[in-house]
């Protein structure tokens, strides 16, 4: 029986119905098993006395933090379905926007709000009225003022465009017959230069025990697709820089685990022996976070300006190479460091360290949100000409990534034993940084024939 056959109406009222029961029975996630203690349960993780057993399991064996649990309302904890911790290392800060998708009884949204501060702002989002509810109670108890929660479809969210900056999720787009729809709306909602991070259930070729079965939808695996097609899907959507940043694979315990005795949550061994589909899933199902970031509009580009770093620059400009995990070694050569800044904050940098008339272009960066906007070919080449000024004449790099660019802004290869001595002596050569990197250089007193192309 195939997504169609089963009805993405019926999957999702199953899935409704399954977790409003879930929620008034206080046990102790359906979305996978605790690494460090693989649940043993008799009945399916498929099946709807999975929810009841596993639910809260995952919450300290997924990167929360013992001392943040333990600020939040015990049923906030205990009603977590979740298979990992989007907010473990997502970067959100005082006064931004946060929509969690399947915000279940509200741990994340709390999580989110002491973040954000109040400033700052969650949205809690959830298609079953019991867990609005619960999450709204839970809010109450905890005595926080910046959550609300509203009731709603991930494919279609009562959220408006372009207004928040992080889209969470926990466990919960794996549950949807519609994932592309998904996909599109979280790409809607967030403002450009808004980030995703979210924790899902992804399986390789799932047995098609668990394919068909409506049940097996309900408890997040048979609607898990591969950890490719999730980043296809983003990206389609129209987010950049998407990848799976941590994962947990499970193995064949963990899986028993989860199918127990019957994959289907039906008559035991209807759909398969648990323990042989465990073995043949070994390896396919695990849990992953998603990372990624809706890039800005290429009109952006003309607001951009790129200028000569200031000494009130240097945090920003260390902020982007660590992000990059580039050397941060910048105060020495500030003078010949560009800045590209946008709407107040510096959005990528790049830099040179001068010896004589040659001259080492390093330190090229752009974030995320702001590549495929030619701001590269841009940083490059103000570097160029500002090291035209300095007496510079020819330039060199080391790169690793972007030859192909290079090429096009006139640079071409050289052997590494060819570079002029005073270049092998700089800060970033002696480094040791790029020790396999590609050498180039480029005659600064030659035009370059630069193609129009993307930084």
């Amino acid at each position: 029986m195939s997504e169609q056959e089963i009805g993405k109406d019926s999957i999702k009222e199953a899935v409704r119905q399954r977790y409003a029961r879930a929620i008034e029975r206080p046990s102790p996630s359906c979305c996978g098993p605790a690494p460090s203690q693989p649940v043993q349960v008799k009945s399916s993780c498929c099946g709807p006395a999975a929810t009841e057993t596993m639910k809260g399991s995952l919450v300290k064996s997924a990167g929360y933090e013992e001392e943040e649990l333990g600020r939040l309302p015990a049923d906030a904890v205990q009603n977590s379905f979740g298979c990992g911790n989007p907010l473990a290392y997502a970067g959100v800060t005082p006064g931004q926007v946060v929509l969690d998708i399947g915000s279940g009884a509200g741990i994340d949204c709390l999580i989110a709000a002491d973040k954000v501060g109040p400033t700052g702002r969650v949205i809690g989002l959830d298609m079953t009225p019991e867990m609005i509810e619960r999450g709204r109670q839970n809010t109450r108890e905890a005595g926080v003022t910046n959550v609300e929660f509203r009731l709603g479809d991930a494919e279609k969210m009562p959220v408006a465009d372009a207004s928040v900056d992080w889209v969470i999720s926990n466990c919960v787009i794996n549950l949807s017959p519609d994932k592309p729809a998904v996909f599109r709306e979280i790409a809607r909602v967030l403002k450009p230069g808004g980030r995703i991070s979210i924790s899902d259930i992804v399986a390789e070729e799932l047995p098609a025990a668990i394919r068909e079965s409506r049940d097996a939808w309900t408890g997040c695996l048979a609607g898990a697709i591969s950890e490719a097609a999730y980043v296809r899907g983003l990206e389609a959507a129209g987010l950049r820089e998407v990848r799976a940043t941590s994962r947990l694979v499970y193995d064949a315990g963990q899986l028993q685990g989860l199918f127990g005795d019957s994959a289907c949550g039906i008559t035991p061994g209807a759909c398969g022996d648990g323990a042989a589909l465990a073995r043949e899933a070994t390896g396919k199902i695990w849990s992953a976070r998603f990372e990624g970031v809706k890039p800005y509009p290429a009109s952006t580009a003309s607001e951009v300006v790129v200028e000569l770093a200031q000494m009130e620059d240097l945090p920003a400009i260390r902020a982007l190479l660590a992000d990059a995990d580039l050397p941060a070694d910048v105060e020495p050569h500030l003078a010949d460091f560009l800045v590209a800044h946008h709407a107040g904050r510096g959005v990528g940098c790049v830099g040179m360290e001068v010896r004589g008339s040659d001259a080492l272009f390093r330190s090229l960066v752009v974030t995320p949100a702001y590549r495929g906007l030619g701001l590269g070919r841009r940083l490059y080449e103000t570097l160029a000409a500002h090291a035209r000024t300095r007496g510079v004449a020819r330039a060199y790099l080391l790169t690793t990534t972007i030859e192909s660019l290079a090429e096009a802004w006139g640079f071409r290869r050289i052997d590494r034993a060819q570079l002029p001595a005073a270049i092998q002596e700089t800060s970033e050569f002696r480094g040791g940084y790029c020790a396999s990197a590609v050498a180039m250089w480029r005659d600064l007193r030659k035009a370059a024939n630069v193609a129009s192309c993307c930084g």
